[in-house]
């Protein structure tokens, strides 16, 4: 110490340089938290990864943010008119303000639905924003000025200007709270030391030490990328200057002290750095143990409290050179103008307590166990991400998120997503019925309301995606067929009867008829032939007179027989004609059926090929098998079959038609035939001419008697085809009546499947336009990476969403096992899995860095105290301490003001503040009690308590008022934390340390182990 004092001035100097050194060169922390932002979780944590994977299927860079516009008394169409007009000047110059992506109710009308709320209260306009190394501020300004024409009121929020807005609150809070300390601190010292001299020094001193250790944190923070968050800058101040001044009164007061003996300046000051610096340096250990601890810890956000352990171990450089510089330089001046020599007196109230405490251990023990002991048993730990809802209404990207909140839900703007990366395209079936089928069971959570992805864009099932629509649509088309056939097969059925009973016996007698007229006609020719002949002869036409009577009654019968038999031979030929029409019809649907049951066996062997487990149904092998014989029996019906029947039809009706035009040509020459014996009658003169007539249309009638019996022969030969017809009309609808059962079976079967939800999406869907738009919006361009938009229920913050995510996790895992995405890396990504993330990062690193500080804690005090028990006790009201100011948040911030839980940094932060700062005051009550080995354990501790309770006081008073200069800081964190601080450190000072500490060293009754120094007291 004495080289240090003769070495004083290069000393100051040093710092001097250092100082000015590190502060010019030192790097705007607040621009780097701004452009980095703070980070809760290192990159191998699942939403993190998540975020990763879901940034490579991004079309363009930046953040998503978003456009509110709001009037509480609806917005009108003439002010939509405005907002449209402004969002197409945003449109304008998306390029120069770093925007992309801009979806608006206007150009996107689709979107209409989710950007204007149902009351048409407000308007949202997302985009998403590249902020390429600008400030938020000036964006914020440059997006406005588009805007400006917008009589609507309109804010700016999401993930940047929440931030922003967040750090500019957090850097108010630091602004404010530094000055409110120094103004705190210059108070107190004056009030505790009288002086003006003694708080501007300590004041001055503790500035060096954040100023340089600042510099080089913020160094660390930019070149080594050293964690940073918005209580980096804040907590370093606060430790500094609340430790600082503690030490710097337990210095100064112990200096005064050795003065007020009659020692030198130099002696004073090697005094009290043999007592009082050896308490430091023992307090600082514990703090510098327990913030090194956090390199342990897995949060970023913890890990940036140790930017602490620099700051104490330039506090601990500052307190053994600059602090001896001023006692050396200003001697007795230091505590100008106050001119009284005697340090602090003794304090009644410690003694008091102390007293009782040790002369009624049990009950002192039975009183602390009941207010602490509660608190410890109920205090349940329930953290709080909220960021937005901590800086509340106060500024405007919050207010428009709660204005969101309240108009489309906070699960609307906020929503979870599920990505899947692939080695291999997702645009496939059977990738796709992995996604169909993992987006089913989400839907399914409790939790959920809605999900949205490549196989349900609209967050509903696509019709027609699923085997059940398809079957769907299969068998109602096979219940038309079976009705169709079962109609084919009645109408064959009847025909088949009707074919079978008809009697064509009349036809063959027909023929015989023909045959003999034919022969009769040949007979009259000739007869005919010989009267011509004999006409000539005298004596004769008398008795051809007559004959000719009779003949000429004979043709009059024969005429109207033919023409009876012509009229017939019509009927036939029209029935005939409409008959062939029928069967031609029927023979055109059974080929039809054929080629139906064709494809149907397509089809059912496709339904086997893809689906495992009905290949193996029994009614499926079945229904296979039914389909198959049908096939059988219908194979001999082909159209070569069906032509071969249409040519013997054809011949048939040929025959008819020949019959009908020959009997018409017969009755023409009958008539004349009569015509010319009436004449023969008159004048037998002209008898031999009209024979002649007579003979040649005779001929002429013979020979179409013979083409009509050859006509009828043909007829008679089609009608026996017939026959034949009918027997395979039998057959037919034998195959018909098989064909509609099978069918029945194959309806009653797919009718099963109509229900199954299994994706299959046709090939002519995948590549439709439309859908292909789907692709782009779900999956990133090489198809490998794909999302899934889950809306929930619950703000995204609470309890509720965190054990949605919880179960989401697990429903995602399990729901790729066993798929074509087996392989893939799937998580889930949002502010919901972040927060959930979060807090199991949070959770584990308090617990276990708990065990690591008291550990470290504890192995500080076995050093300092040489002993067990009084470590153990002294641990033990630490931790009391810290749980009773945890039941109090608590009980202050949920149960009374109604927050969902308490800011997530506050519990750890808070226990390190109170441990760590707390373990100091046990060091300076322990110190003094090493004073008084010759007393026993009773008496040392009510002296020890009696000497150093107002510099515990003391210093509890300038930390604690250090830590309120955070409430009016309107931070919810800020003012949790100071909460936290204070009421531990009440508890500490006025229950665990003067009350329970005592209690415990009666019950273990020992006297203190170590002698007093015979240079010095032992500090306090």
């Amino acid at each position: 110490m004495r080289g240090i004092i003769k070495a004083r001035w290069i000393i100051l100097s040093l710092w001097l340089v250092a100082t000015v050194v590190l502060v010019a060169l030192q790097p705007d922390i607040n621009a780097i938290l701004r452009d980095r932002g703070q980070k809760a979780l290192n990159e191998d944590s699942p939403s993190v990864q998540a975020d990763t994977i879901l940034s490579k299927m991004e079309k363009s860079k930046g953040t998503n943010n978003l456009v509110v516009f709001y009037d509480k008394n609806k917005i009108s169409d003439n002010e939509l008119k405005q907002i449209k007009q402004g969002v197409e000047r945003f449109h304008d110059d998306a390029n120069k303000l770093g925007v992309a992506e801009i979806m608006d109710p206007f150009s996107v009308p689709e979107a209409k639905k989710s950007l204007i709320s149902k009351d048409k209260t407000t308007v949202m306009v997302s985009f998403k924003l590249d902020k390429k190394s600008r400030e938020i501020d000036d964006i914020q300004k440059a997006i406005d000025q588009r805007l400006n024409k917008v009589t609507v009121t309109h804010y700016l929020t999401g993930e940047d200007f929440i931030n922003n807005d967040y750090l500019k609150a957090s850097q108010g809070g630091v602004e404010k709270s530094a000055a409110l300390t120094v103004l705190f601190i210059l108070i107190v010292l004056v009030i505790m030391f009288r002086s003006i001299v003694t708080p501007i020094i300590s004041l001055l001193a503790v500035m060096f030490s954040y100023l340089c250790s600042m510099g080089i944190a913020a160094q660390l923070i930019d070149k080594a990328g050293f964690p940073l968050t918005s209580l980096t800058q804040m907590l370093l101040i606060l430790i500094l200057f609340g430790i600082g001044t503690d030490y710097n009164i337990l210095l100064f007061n112990r200096f005064k002290e050795e003065l007020s003996k009659g020692l030198s300046v130099d002696n004073a000051i090697v005094s009290t750095y043999q007592t009082a610096g050896k308490t430091i340096v023992y307090s600082i250990l514990t703090v510098f143990i327990a913030f090194a601890a956090l390199i342990f810890s897995q949060s970023p956000i913890y890990r940036s409290g140790i930017v602490v352990v620099i700051g104490v171990a330039f506090l601990l450089l500052e307190m053994i050179t600059l602090t001896p510089f001023a006692m050396k330089l200003l001697g007795q001046k230091l505590f100008w103008p106050s001119k009284s020599a005697k340090g602090h007196g003794e304090n009644r109230m410690w003694a008091g307590t102390a007293t009782i405490a040790t002369r009624h251990p049990i009950i002192s023990v039975i009183l602390v166990a009941v207010l602490i002991v509660p608190a410890v048993f109920f205090y349940q730990e329930k953290l709080n991400f909220d960021t937005i809802g901590e800086l509340g209404n106060s500024y405007p990207s919050s207010k428009a998120m709660n204005i969101v909140a309240d108009h489309f839900g906070k699960g609307n703007a906020m929503p979870a997503t599920v990505v899947i990366e692939n080695k291999k395209a997702l645009d496939n079936n059977e990738s796709l019925a992995a996604i169909d089928r993992l987006t089913g069971q989400l839907e399914k959570m409790k939790g959920v309301k809605q999900v949205s992805s490549i196989t349900r864009p609209q967050g509903q099932e696509v019709n027609g995606f699923y085997i059940g629509d398809q079957t769907k649509s299969v068998t109602n088309g096979l219940s038309a067929t079976q009705k169709g056939v079962d109609q084919i097969g009645g109408g064959l059925t009847t025909a088949q009867k009707k074919l079978a009973a008809a009697d064509f016996s009349q036809v063959n007698k027909m023929v015989d008829g023909t045959a003999k007229l034919e022969t009769g006609m040949t007979a009259l020719t000739s007869g005919l032939k010989q009267i011509q002949n004999g006409i000539g002869g005298s004596g004769q036409s008398q008795n051809i007179s007559d004959g000719i009577g009779q003949i000429e009654s004979n043709l009059e019968k024969m005429s109207g027989a033919v023409t009876t038999l012509a009229d017939h031979y019509n009927q036939m030929q029209t029935g005939y004609a409409k008959m062939g029409t029928s069967y031609q019809d029927t023979a055109k649907a059974l080929l039809g059926v054929k080629n139906a049951l064709a494809q149907m066996q397509m089809l059912t062997s496709a339904l086997g090929d893809s689906s495992p487990g009905v290949a193996d149904d029994q009614n499926y092998l079945r229904l296979k098998a039914s389909f198959d014989q049908l096939s059988a029996s219908l194979a001999k019906i082909t159209p070569e079959g069906i032509d071969a029947l249409n040519k013997n039809y054809n011949t048939l009706t040929t025959g008819f038609k020949t019959a009908n035009s020959h009997l018409s040509e017969m009755s023409d020459g009958l008539s004349q035939m009569a015509e010319g014996l009436e004449k023969t009658k008159s004048g037998l003169d002209s008898a031999s001419s009209g024979i002649g007539k007579i003979v040649t249309n005779m001929d002429q009638v013979t020979d179409g008697l013979g083409q009509m019996k050859s006509g009828q022969q043909k007829l008679a030969d089609g009608l026996n085809g017939f026959h034949t017809f009918s027997d395979k009309l039998a057959d037919v609808t034998k195959g018909l009546d098989q064909l509609s059962g099978g069918l029945g079976k194959t309806n009653d079967f797919l009718s099963q499947l109509n229900t199954n939800r299994s994706f299959s999406i046709p090939d002519e869907a995948l590549k439709d336009k439309q859908y292909q738009q789907a692709l782009d919006a779900f999956m990133s361009k090489d198809r490998t990476i794909t999302k899934i938009t889950v809306i929930l229920n619950h703000d995204p913050y609470s309890k509720q969403a965190l054990n949605t995510i919880k179960h989401m996790n697990t429903t995602v895992k399990n729901g790729m096992k066993g798929t074509a995405l087996a392989d893939a890396k799937v998580a889930v990504s949002g502010p919901s899995s972040t927060t959930y993330d979060t807090n199991n990062v949070l959770t584990k690193d308090l617990n276990r860095l708990t065990v690591i500080v008291l550990i470290g804690v504890l192995l500080v005090l076995l050093v300092v105290m040489r002993s067990f028990w009084i470590p153990v006790f002294i641990t033990v009201s630490l931790m009391g301490a810290y749980y009773a100011a945890m039941f109090v948040l608590n009980a202050l911030f949920i149960n009374l003001i109604g927050l969902e839980g308490i800011s997530s940094f506050v519990p750890f932060f808070a226990f390190i503040v109170i441990v760590a700062l707390g373990v100091d005051y046990s060091i300076f009550l322990l110190a003094r009690y090493k004073e008084y080995p010759l007393m026993s354990g009773k008496e040392a501790i009510v002296e020890a308590a009696k000497r150093v309770g107002t510099i515990i006081l003391s210093a509890f008073v300038i930390l604690g008022g250090t830590f309120a200069t955070l409430m009016p800081s309107g931070i919810v964190l800020l003012i949790e934390l100071a909460t936290a601080v204070i009421t531990g450190l009440i508890v500490l000072c006025f229950i665990m340390l003067p009350i329970f500490v005592p209690t415990m060293i009666s019950l273990f009754d020992s006297p203190p182990k170590f002698k007093r120094s015979t240079e010095s007291s032992v500090s306090e």
